[in-house]
């Protein structure tokens, strides 16, 4: 069906003229800033109206500019989609745009990781969808490499046929009336679900810890100061606490509403993941692809006993920069189901060994270098002392957190760790998936024996670096020449400086 040039549908020109209109209303909301509370008024309607009376001239030459601008980018806009076309030609997806800046692409369609299809609610309501397509690249693993906007039936199409080409190519040599059959055969098995207050459980208790403190201490301390000089002085800090509660709040039900109705669906080679309810996303990978296992556990998870299984997948990136759940957050119960139904292999049977008593001690280093600086920044103030004395006591309860938290563990397939102060993690990776590996020293830690290991894993930025506390350099050694085994690693410099 795909054999001749395909073009987007014509409604991604209107997609682009939106993302513009919703840019030019930010604008005008942040002329807003001086204004404040009196947004609310009759009087300031009353006033930007007699003001419009007396500056007709200038409205209008305003408005003619913005107009000619949004005709001018429609045009660019329908110009690119005329001229843009994506085909299959045998065993290569090939893309083509013929603009001023000509782009053309041609990628043997085996090196495609995942094809995932997602619908907004506009796309709902007309009948479209999003196709968005991930390569096996670790340069573009946190962005989406291509999105085409088609007609729903056209876009399944397009991931089923893309899909049935890589499994042929794979060296499973079936038919299509056979791997249809196959399909039919096995039937996905239900691994999970999370309805909409479960995805809300979620956002709440997965928020940054710091950011939510730094937060709240702006709602409550900044209207307790006295604001001299003009009313707009009041009035623009009324409109950044209006805006920021009201972000606050849009980011809570706009996450809660993409993440709502999760579904995990497994069959014996992929995993599907169904999420959003009124932005529909359909995500779909293969069991291989998984480069690494995170298990999650923020301060206020961890006070109600539940984690979230977070999955780095090669070549599964997005331009929101999301990692993939594997779970919401659940209970130790529902997470060991999960974890022996979809990724049973990552596994470490070694028991983990606490890191090192140096840690300790760097870690108390830092949060009194913390306190120095408050002090040193304070001097001025009498009371400065006051607060360098809380900064280094939170450091120093950071510190302890930090170092209890801390272990490492490997055998003969995994390489496990934990770390994290208030977000609380627990990684696990397959030699073969690791991509590169440092050890970590300095005279001071080569005395001791100990040393800090850096790694990364093909996957999107937030799953992709990792590093270790401090631990036996003996046995990171282990663990790199285990690594080196696999033709896809790389080791790196050991023993390099501590940064």
């Amino acid at each position: 069906m795909f054999e001749s040039p395909t073009r987007n549908h014509f409604s991604i020109v209107l997609e682009r003229a939106g993302a513009v209109i919703a840019f030019l209303l930010f604008l005008e909301v942040n002329e807003l800033k001086d204004v404040g509370w009196e947004i609310f008024t009759v009087d300031y309607y009353r006033s930007l109206v007699q003001q419009a009376l007396y500056e007709g001239r200038r409205s209008a030459l305003i408005g003619l500019a913005i107009t000619v601008f949004l005709i001018w980018y429609i045009y660019i806009s329908i110009r690119f989609w005329k001229r843009t076309t994506f085909y299959i030609d045998g065993v290569d997806f090939v893309y083509e745009r013929k603009t001023m800046f000509r782009a053309s692409s041609r990628l043997p369609i085996q090196n495609i990781a995942v094809v995932n299809v997602e619908r907004s609610i506009f796309e709902r309501l007309i009948g479209t969808a999003k196709v968005k397509i991930d390569l096996n690249s670790s340069r573009t693993a946190n962005s989406t490499d291509f999105k085409f906007v088609l007609r729903e039936q056209q876009a399944l199409q397009l991931k089923q046929s893309l899909m049935d080409i890589k499994q042929g190519l794979s060296g499973v040599q079936t038919t299509q009336e056979e791997e249809e059959e196959q399909t039919q055969q096995e039937p996905r098995e239900l691994v999970a679900h999370f309805s909409v207050a479960e995805a809300l459980r979620h956002k709440l208790l997965f928020l940054p810890v710091i950011q939510t403190l730094v937060t709240l201490t702006m709602l409550i301390v900044l209207p307790q100061f006295r604001i001299s000089g003009a009313p707009t002085s009041r009035n623009r800090l009324l409109y950044l606490l209006i805006i920021a509660v009201v972000g606050w709040i849009g980011s809570m039900i706009t996450g809660t509403l993409n993440l709502g109705n999760y579904k995990v669906e497994r069959d014996s080679r992929m995993i599907y993941i169904t999420c959003g309810v009124l932005n529909r996303r359909h995500y779909m990978f293969e069991k291989e692809k998984i480069n690494a296992v995170i298990l999650r556990r923020p301060l206020l998870a961890r006070i109600f006993g539940l984690t979230s299984i977070d999955l780095a997948v090669v070549g599964f990136g997005n331009e929101r920069n999301e990692t993939t759940h594997l779970s919401l957050a659940t209970d130790q119960a529902q997470l060991r189901q999960i974890m022996q139904q979809c990724v049973p292999e990552f596994v470490c049977a070694e028991t983990p060994r606490h890191c090192h008593p140096l840690g300790l001690v760097w870690l108390i280093v830092r949060a009194a270098l913390f306190g120095a600086a408050t002090l040193l920044l304070g001097v001025a103030y009498r009371k400065a002392y006051v607060f360098a004395l809380i900064v280094f006591g939170i450091g120093l309860i950071g510190a302890v957190l930090e170092f209890l938290s801390c272990d490492f563990a490997k055998d003969d397939s995994i390489v496990r760790y934990t770390g994290g102060t208030f977000n609380k993690q627990t990684g696990f990776f397959r030699y073969g998936d690791i991509q590169s590996m440092a050890i970590r020293t300095n005279p001071l830690y080569r005395l001791f024996g100990v040393g800090r290991l850096r790694f990364a894993v093909l996957g999107a930025s937030a799953v992709k670096n990792h590093k270790t506390g401090l631990f036996p350099i003996a046995g990171f050694d282990e663990a790199a020449e285990r690594m080196v085994e696999h033709e896809d690693s790389i080791l790196l410099g050991k023993y390099g400086s501590s940064r």
